[in-house]
């Protein structure tokens, strides 16, 4: 091989490393706004537990509507355009919580936030699909996503530290800081990111790959499940400090991600898929059965894992489906799918905790998340085996 050849090879290239980098600060600012923003508003602007829901509903809500329109200008106006312009704004918003000294008018910003959010993130996924080598394509979306778990660990306590060490306007200082960085990334991205033939035909949503957003979806919705109620369920097992589990958690989607990628682009994504199927059904199981730390360790180990693998997975699946003029359109079908999925299952899992209790909805879970799998085994592991099949016959 050639030098240039070796060249195209490499995953960790610049650009790649600067789109990890600014996805790392961008996704840093978010959960560094997760673990504070709770208490500036019960504290400082007096709300209540039904304020801060409002507060994450209308991020969400406000990312699900940005995901689809900001594919679609990623395939018809070119991504660096589209990455400078969403970034820049997404600094902006992170910059105005200082004046949003009213419960109104921190609404509004957290849905214009999320806007620029779902902007950012949807383009630098797209920025990162495109520079990454096709035959290691699956390895380097698991790097990528290691941008994400990376920022899970730091952005709570990092924001959590700053607040109890100083005040409510240096936490928003740092944060600000934090989004800069992830602007200032973007200058080191070499790529002009054109406009790209057919990018602009075909609506908002990509349908090739419907499936694998359906599949996203159940997931998240499984997701919502934990990430919502875990400190809930942790306290009902008499645990009172849940911390440990989003700890164990991280660490095992970090270390699941790239070497699920690095299978599937060996041995196919088919078996890959299966394991973080099961350990994903599994998790839920665990908490079934759950009575102290070690059992919900052990689901935190699980969850890792099977997370780790499905969401990078289908990632690979998705962007592997479809031209390259509509890679911008696949990553905000796929992240609209979890952005759904997420809301519906934060909103109605919560509706059935009321009714039959936690333990009880986590088996529910365990039911749900098997839809995704059965929708995989139709989509792709029936079809190849009839390929399979028939290739026998001739």
């Amino acid at each position: 091989m050639n030098m240039q050849g070796q060249a195209q090879e490499k995953i960790w290239n610049s650009k790649f490393i600067f789109s990890w980098l600014a996805n790392f600060f961008a996704f840093t600012t978010m959960y560094y706004l997760m673990s504070t923003i709770p208490l500036y508003t019960t504290e400082i602007l007096e709300g209540n537990k039904s304020d801060v829901g409002m507060l994450f509903a209308l991020y969400a809500v406000a990312g699900v509507l940005a995901r689809p329109l900001a594919g679609r200008l990623l395939d018809s106006s070119g991504r660096m355009k589209v990455a400078w312009a969403s970034l820049l704004l997404l600094f902006l918003s992170v910059f105005a919580y200082s004046w949003a000294v009213g419960m109104m008018a921190l609404l509004a910003l957290r849905f214009v936030h999320g806007i620029f959010w779902g902007f950012s993130t949807t383009s630098l996924a797209t920025v990162a699909t495109d520079v990454i080598p096709v035959k290691r394509r699956g390895e380097g979306i698991g790097y990528f996503g290691l941008s994400m778990s990376f920022a899970m660990l730091l952005g709570p306590w990092l924001g959590l530290t700053v607040l109890h060490s100083f005040d409510y306007d240096v936490m928003f200082l740092v944060v600000s800081v934090i989004a800069a960085l992830s602007c200032a990334c973007l200058l080191g991205i070499r790529y002009e990111g054109k406009a790209v033939k057919g990018g602009q035909s075909g609506g908002f949503l990509e349908r090739k790959i419907l499936p694998y957003a359906t599949i996203v979806f159940f997931m998240a919705v499984g997701y919502s499940a934990i990430l919502s109620f875990i400190v809930l369920f942790s306290q009902e097992l008499g645990i009172e400090n849940a911390s440990i589990f989003f700890f164990v958690n991280a660490i095992a989607v970090i270390i699941s991600r790239p070497c699920a990628g690095k299978m599937a682009d060996k041995h196919g994504p088919a078996g890959t898929m299966c394991i973080g199927f099961a350990t994903f059904f599994l998790t839920f199981i665990c908490l079934y059965f759950a009575q102290g730390l070690e059992m919900l360790i052990g689901a935190a180990l699980l969850m890792g894992i099977g997370f780790g693998i499905l969401y990078s997975l289908c990632f690979v699946l998705s962007i592997n489906a479809v031209a390259p003029a509509r890679r911008g359109m696949a990553n905000g079908t796929i992240l609209t799918a979890f952005d759904i999925g997420f809301s519906v299952g934060s909103m109605g899992l919560g509706a059935v905790s009321m009714m039959m209790g936690l333990r009880s909805m986590y088996l529910l879970c365990a039911g749900i998340v098997m839809i995704p799998w059965v929708i995989y085994y139709l989509h792709d592991m029936r079809g190849q085996q009839s390929k399979a099949d028939l290739l026998k016959t001739i």
